[in-house]
């Protein structure tokens, strides 16, 4: 079975969030250029990053099945 792009999507989404949320509560503890608030950041980046291209991705397939 295959996962949608759209499903994907969301996950990484909200995988994101969960990382900048991470990286917010960091930064408040440790600064801004503590090794683990910039090593969130990235992640998030990434994360946000991976989401928007499923979105894109599904966004494609959608118009190539019409």
């Amino acid at each position: 079975m295959r996962t949608s792009p759209l499903f994907m999507g969301f996950l990484y989404t909200v995988i994101g969030v969960v990382f900048t949320y991470l990286a917010i509560h960091y930064a408040q503890d440790y600064g801004l250029t503590s090794i683990w608030t910039i090593i969130t950041m990235v992640v998030a980046t990434f994360d946000f990053a991976n989401a928007i291209r499923y979105f894109a991705f599904h966004r494609h397939l959608k118009k190539k099945r019409k």
